[in-house]
């Protein structure tokens, strides 16, 4: 069975429930990368946790990530407790109504955040290539491709967690077969049973059962 796991990065800095004045000249960050707040941090924990049950039923084997700080950081600390890296890509960003992209590049990640990173995985987006979007919809079609790309580079067994935004989970979760926006640090699980069949989601869409604030998950879901 391929599975893949899809989840969006906790809550920011910059807009949470716990969001900070000043964060930008605490960390020397462009507006557009915001780290977590301390609520995100504790929702990625949890998210962790939930991970390493499934992680019992079916071996992940690789966690993919946005490249900007706060997916970068969600998806580190669940690639951590599976003892993983994090390979970092370009394609399933956040909607790019700025240019050029705020983002840090791996390296740099690794070094501010001791972030997990693998130095050694080619993304099948090139940041280079990405150009300016306008709306949620050419995010999700832009991370659509690059997701179903990714797992057909890495293959679907074993598992697969992809850590984005709102607007690019919009379009991983339909590569697979889902449909709609998944709050922070929420986990939608989806397989099928043999290769050419039809993706399914298994259990709840967003699932935030694992979460200790479910309610600002919900909410963040648009």
């Amino acid at each position: 069975m391929d599975d893949v796991f899809v989840t969006r990065h906790g809550a920011r800095l910059d807009n949470g429930p716990d969001r900070q004045a000043g964060w930008m000249q605490k960390f020397g960050l462009p507006r557009d990368d915001a780290p977590l707040s301390p609520h995100g941090e504790t929702a990625a924990m949890e998210l962790a946790a939930r991970m390493a049950e499934h992680n019992e039923e079916i071996p992940i084997a690789h966690v993919v990530s946005s490249p900007f700080i706060r997916c970068v950081q969600t998806a580190s600390i669940v690639a951590q407790t599976l003892s993983l890296s994090v390979k970092v890509e370009p394609g399933i960003c956040e909607i790019l109504s700025t240019f050029p992209p705020g983002f840090m590049r791996p390296e740099e990640a690794k070094e501010r955040f001791g972030a997990a990173i693998d130095l050694e995985y080619e993304p099948v987006v090139d940041a280079g290539s990405l150009s300016p979007e306008f709306s949620d919809g050419q995010a999700a079609t832009r991370a659509a491709r690059a997701a179903s790309k990714v797992r057909e580079n890495l293959g679907g067994r074993p598992g697969i967690l992809f850590c984005g935004h709102g607007a690019s989970c919009l379009g991983i979760v339909e590569a697979f077969g889902g449909c709609g926006y998944i709050g922070y640090c929420s986990l939608s699980r989806f397989a099928r049973q043999v290769e050419g069949r039809q993706w399914s989601c298994v259990g709840e869409q967003g699932d935030v059962s694992h979460l200790s604030d479910k309610r600002t998950s919900l909410n963040s879901a648009f």
